[in-house]
């Protein structure tokens, strides 16, 4: 049975929206690609219309979605378009020496989904604070996205 909630997020796309969190993730990411690279990434976030959160947040999954399927668009995809790529490695630490950690994973030359080690509501939390609070991220790139595959 859904919930009122669900239902209203559904009405107004919330579902389909990143996060702050997750659009702070995403970002580190793209700093740390070139030019062309830091395109195709922005055009792929560009192109989500669904997310998928399991409980807690524990993993987020993304999709671009045609006619109700998955759609893997050939102008978007990266030239590695390996069956599962581990993209990136994220760490964010907060004042309080609080610690998150997430994988981001690629599928088919394209972004899919990031996997944290602990739930990320606490640092959900914070992103949201105002003042804004100062997070530590530090980024290392685990693939090369320009190399054909």
């Amino acid at each position: 049975m859904l919930k009122i909630t669900d239902i209203f997020n559904r009405l107004m796309g919330a579902k389909s929206r990143l996060s702050r969190l997750e659009t702070l993730v995403l970002e580190s990411i793209a700093k740390e690609l070139d030019g062309r690279m830091a395109s195709i990434w922005q055009a792929q976030i560009d192109a989500i219309n669904k997310i998928q959160r399991l409980p807690e947040g524990i993993e987020v999954d993304f999709y671009r979605m045609n006619k109700g399927k998955p759609f893997f668009d050939p102008a978007l995809s990266f030239p590695n378009s390996s069956p599962e790529i581990f993209i990136a490695e994220v760490h964010l630490e907060s004042q309080e020496h609080q610690k998150l950690s997430a994988k981001i994973w690629g599928v088919k030359g394209f972004l899919f989904s990031i996997e944290y080690d602990c739930s990320p509501v606490y640092f959900e939390e914070l992103t949201g604070m105002d003042p804004q609070v100062d997070l530590k991220i530090t980024c290392t790139l685990k693939a090369d996205l320009a190399a054909s595959v």
